[in-house]
């Protein structure tokens, strides 16, 4: 075989693997406007709700996600202004100094920020909360939590004679 019939039909071998993935790779068709994702979401959606305007976000007791932590807080959560004496103490304020047996039950000496001392029975309102119970050693309150991004709104705190059994708890 010659050097020219050699050339050619390396030439021509070349060619053609060159041409196939030419052929291969041509451009696809465009998807039909009725396929697209958009078209297909919106379908799905007024599927399920019925339409798009007629869609509310149900919390289910989660926040909603939409809704900036960094809101104000609306002025019926608030703070509120504080009364006089113990109804103006908040729990975190109050130190317990004593617990006095009646015939009644246990009543509780509470020292507030004023440096005054205050006996409290079960049912006395602080502030943010009111005490539950009072036994021998430990007056427990019902905190109103005030967070409003919190799905608990209220929660117990005990406050003991004893600091070291508190820390036990």
């Amino acid at each position: 075989m010659s050097r020219r019939a050699t050339l050619a039909l390396v030439s021509l071998f070349l060619g053609v693997a060159w041409a196939t993935p030419a052929r291969a790779q041509a451009p696809a068709a465009p998807p039909s406007p009725a396929a697209s994702p958009a078209d297909s979401l919106k379908s799905i959606g007024t599927e399920a709700l019925g339409s798009a305007e007629g869609y509310a976000y149900n919390p289910m007791g989660r926040r909603d996600p939409v809704v900036s932590l960094l809101k104000p807080v609306s002025p019926d959560q608030g703070p509120k202004t504080r009364r006089p004496g113990m109804e103006g103490f908040l729990i975190q304020e109050v130190a317990l100094k004593g617990i006095v047996k009646t015939p009644k039950g246990y009543i509780a000496m509470l020292l507030g920020t004023d440096g005054k001392s205050y006996f409290v029975g079960v049912g006395q309102r602080l502030f943010d909360g009111v005490v539950t119970a009072i036994d021998a050693t430990t007056v427990t309150f019902r905190q109103e939590v005030t967070d409003p991004l919190s799905t608990v709104k209220s929660r117990d705190m005990k406050k003991t004679l004893y600091p070291s059994e508190e820390a036990r708890q």
